[in-house]
């Protein structure tokens, strides 16, 4: 009996599972991690069995186009991408599971799991870096209506999310049953599925509140951090953090741009008007800047755990990970979100009082991002008499994500349901 990760998606969708299978491989689990072929890197050097989706993750282009779309266009070219590649998807996952696996699955491969579950005899579980669970409390859900508070509208927006998405999330599980002889998953039972499979949710009770209204089948862990990396830093990037005042980190994560050297032209021209000396992340397809200036320094890739902590401020995009390293920092920060679930993160940084209310919103909105924004945000961040408040709210969040073990709620959740078979308890590794 081995442990099968469903790892479908970007790296912020490999990169826990990567954690996650580290941490169950250290407790003697046999792990085998499915993802997309670029990302056996990532798999292999982590010690973990890798079985390939037989292609990669979307073109630049596509996920450009998709962004300037928006939230409907978003699903409408997701499901197209993954209904293009749903024969490798589904090849793969039948070659990784055998019966009596468990099959612990990403949101966008929960029906795949389920339905190995129903041919196969395995066991299926399912990982959320989000809460997109219904619930009526507004700061336990991606979907709020009213944020602030507890409405049955925060119920009805969740469920009405969940049925917007199901075609989406179902698209390579229903390929796989056509396969199985098995009958396609609808919106309504999709919606039961993801609130009825034992689920961990990999958010901190400080950032997500535990709602009452949740399914018991959820086990909200906290965030799951692997050990600090061992990384040698470049001697220009050594040299340029020892030469000055912390920089603000300025960085969007792994989404593409539908023009990835205006961004960094916009990142570099706030940098240079709000004054401060700047660590700029190269988006994808980004060329490198000719002359540029001597207060900002441009970086392609660097470990987050190693970084944050020697920034004044960090600008991110407000994925679930980055956005958990943030924290984990406890250094004030903000969000600049493409849409998904990092709107939500975002929110929740200002309302823990780690970041501004971004230019009269929180957070602000990538496609409307303009230099005189991103500069009044990186004013505001590092502003002494403001970054006061901001270096509280940050310092009292990493005090409490240092207290919270989730990796290791997890690995111990996942290792009780294959020996004893019994669904995941409804608890939190809350710390007292």
């Amino acid at each position: 009996m081995k442990v099968v990760l469903l790892a479908l998606g970007s790296r912020g969708d490999v990169q826990p599972m990567v954690a996650l299978g580290k941490g169950l491989q250290a407790a003697g689990k046999p792990v085998t991690v499915v993802a997309l072929r670029n990302f056996a890197p990532l798999v292999e050097d982590s010690g973990l069995s890798f079985i390939p989706i037989e292609r990669e993750w979307m073109d630049e282009s596509t996920q450009a186009a998709m962004i300037k779309l928006g939230e409907k266009s978003f699903i409408r070219t997701v499901r197209a991408w993954l209904t293009d590649i749903a024969p490798q998807v589904t090849a793969a996952e039948m070659a990784a599971v055998e019966p009596g696996d468990l099959v612990v699955a990403g949101q966008m491969s929960i029906d795949d799991a389920v339905a190995l579950q129903e041919a196969r005899g395995c066991q299926a579980a399912a990982v959320l870096m989000a809460p997109i669970l219904p619930t009526a409390s507004g700061p336990s859900t991606a979907f709020a209506i009213r944020p602030q508070g507890k409405s049955v509208l925060n119920r009805w927006a969740g469920r009405a999310a969940l049925a917007a998405a199901a075609p989406m999330f179902t698209t390579t599980g229903c390929h796989l049953r056509e396969q199985l002889n098995l009958p396609r998953t609808r919106a309504l039972r999709f919606a039961q599925m993801i609130q009825s499979v034992p689920t961990l949710l990999a958010t901190s009770t400080l950032v997500t509140p535990p709602a009452g209204d949740w399914p018991d089948s959820l086990c909200q862990t906290g965030f799951w951090f692997d050990d600090s990396p061992v990384w040698d830093p470049p001697p220009d990037l050594s040299e340029f953090l020892a030469t000055g005042a912390p920089p603000v980190f300025i960085g969007f994560g792994s989404m593409a741009s539908t023009d990835p050297n205006a961004d960094v032209r916009l990142m570099m021209a706030a940098a240079r008007q709000s004054g401060r000396r700047a660590v700029i992340r190269l988006p994808h397809g980004a060329d490198d800047p000719e002359d540029p200036p001597r207060e900002v320094y441009l970086l392609r890739e660097a470990p987050y755990r190693w970084l944050f902590p020697r920034m004044a401020a960090v600008i991110h995009h407000g994925g679930a990970g980055t956005t958990a390293e943030a924290l984990l920092a406890g250094v004030p920060n903000a969000a600049v979100a493409f849409g998904g679930d990092q709107p939500y993160y975002g929110r929740r940084i200002r309302e823990l009082g780690a970041g501004p209310r971004s230019a009269g919103s929180s957070p602000i909105k990538m496609r409307k991002l303009t230099v005189e924004r991103l500069t009044e945000l990186i004013t505001t961040l590092t502003t002494p008499d403001q970054a006061s408040r901001w270096l509280a709210g940050a310092t009292a969040a990493r005090s409490h994500l240092l207290q919270e073990q989730g990796l290791n709620v997890a690995v111990e959740r996942l290792s009780t349901l294959m020996t004893s078979g019994d669904p995941l308890a409804r608890s939190t590794s809350a710390p007292d």
